[in-house]
């Protein structure tokens, strides 16, 4: 979050400001409101990412659009009138969103929010409670001034808050992302929140994005053609449309695409004088915006609760079950065949002087001997049968509906399957053995995979006393 605020960025800053308040104020459709105001997201993402010092811009770009405002309405405001009003309208909307900001920031250098889940709650909610205090002041400093009338304090008042909440909520993400462009913070964001840049072909989002705006245009030209406001709530269903690109792109377009989404809805307002129902159309923006934001939030959780259940249920080499999870999975299967009364036979593959290959050459090579047998085992296995990794050379395959003799059958194919298996840099042939046993009736986990290794290493003794033997 420590980043440097270097005089460019800064005058850069307080022009952009500048040309987004004219934007909006060439966009109003009632006296100080607009659809959204974009200011408002420059502002908190300043502040967000470079602290107190952000507020420079935003103060001086105050001042700038407060004479401007003096000088197109030809107020004349003697110079102590004119501080006091463009202080008091600055002082208003800085302190409001320096308050969110800040404890954002705050909130994600000291770790309380980490996940990229937990920071867009964060984000939302404090853009909601800021966005209303700007309102709120904002209010108060054209009430005072006597721009306003407190008469429409209440609908003004209303208005202003969902203009200037969409402001924030909509383009906070982008002009973050564009002011951390191509600096170290940038992808260190994007490997801490684990957000992808991978991004489809560009053709297919210019298609999302046009069917969006298609759609959008339709519901606008209703409006327009019915004169009637309640027609303006079908804007509500492009949330599916933008829940198709928010699931099907990455982040930042996805967040590229809510911006040009807002952007037209402001246009077809403005261009078709729908003024009774920009209220709803601000609304739409503001859910949809929250939409798409929990959008991105639930695949990155799933996706982070399958990759933990992942480590926590598999062998970080071979990807088959270990032993933990294995033992967990028989310990149901036998419950199951108890309750059934099916067989279930207990198999295990050892993979001899093991040590010695890595102690040879190398536990590089003795991994790929790993990864090349559980391959290979797994190739036979039917979908009700579960193999794990049980120790460093040897794997466990439990087999529900197995009689012994077609588990032993199955045993010997595998055996010979695996007696094939050439690793490069391996200059001797792979010796495996198995031991295969079924399970008696109420016989624990435990007392199974015991009999089954006790099984093997009889095996193996037999097999080592006859080669003594032959000698």
């Amino acid at each position: 979050m420590e980043q440097q605020l270097s005089w460019l960025r800064g005058i850069v800053i307080c022009i952009a400001w500048v040309l987004l308040w004219r934007v909006s104020f060439v966009l109003e459709y009632a006296p100080f409101t607009s659809i959204w105001y974009p200011p408002a997201g420059l502002s908190f993402a300043a502040i967000v990412l470079y602290g107190w010092r952000g507020m420079v811009p935003v103060i001086v770009a105050s001042y700038i659009t407060a004479f401007w405002i003096d000088a197109m309405y030809g107020l004349d405001s003697d110079l102590l009138a004119w501080f006091f009003n463009s202080t008091s309208s600055t002082l208003a909307h800085v302190f409001s969103y320096a308050v969110g900001a800040l404890f954002l920031r705050q909130f994600i250098r000291m770790h309380v929010i980490r996940t990229l889940p937990a920071i867009i709650l964060g984000f939302l909610a404090l853009g909601f409670i800021t966005s209303l205090l700007a309102s709120f002041f904002g209010i108060q400093v054209l009430i005072s001034a006597g721009t306003l009338s407190i008469f429409n304090l209440y609908n003004d008042w209303l208005l202003r808050w969902v203009g200037d909440m969409v402001g924030v909520l909509v383009l906070t993400p982008l002009f973050l992302a564009l002011l951390v462009w191509k600096t170290p913070m940038y992808s260190a964001w994007l490997r801490r929140l684990r957000i992808s840049t991978q991004p489809a072909p560009i053709y297919r989002y210019a298609m999302k994005v046009t069917v969006n705006l298609t759609l959008l245009l339709c519901f606008i030209v209703l409006s327009w053609w019915f004169e009637n406001p309640d027609v303006a709530f079908g804007v509500f269903f492009l949330v599916i449309p933008q829940m198709w690109i928010a699931y099907t792109e990455n982040a930042l377009r996805a967040v590229l695409s809510l911006t040009i989404f807002c952007v037209a809805i402001a246009l077809g307002v403005a261009l078709f004088s729908l003024d009774e129902s920009a209220i709803i159309y601000q609304f739409a923006v503001s859910v949809i915006a929250i939409t798409v934001y929990y959008g991105l939030a639930v695949p990155l959780m799933l996706s982070q609760s399958q990759n933990l259940q992942y480590q926590t249920q598999n062998d970080h080499l071979t990807g088959v079950a270990n032993r933990s999870y294995f033992l967990d999975s028989a310990e149901e299967e036998f419950e199951r065949s108890y309750r059934n009364e099916f067989p279930v036979c207990l198999l295990v593959f050892d993979i001899c002087h093991f040590r010695a290959i890595n102690n040879n050459y190398g536990h590089m090579v003795g991994d790929e001997v790993l990864v090349q047998v559980s391959k290979c085992l797994q190739t036979e296995l039917r979908q009700s049968d579960i193999i794990g990794r049980v120790s460093s050379n040897s794997f466990m395959l439990l087999m529900p509906a197995l009689p012994l003799d077609s588990a032993k059958r199955f045993a010997e194919q595998m055996l010979l399957k695996l007696s094939y298996i050439n690793i490069e840099r391996l200059k001797e042939p792979l010796n495996v053995k198995y031991s295969v046993i079924e399970i008696k009736p109420n016989e624990s986990v435990d007392n199974a995979v015991q009999r089954v290794s006790e099984s093997l290493h009889q095996k193996k003794a037999k097999e080592n006393i006859y080669s003594r033997t032959l000698r």
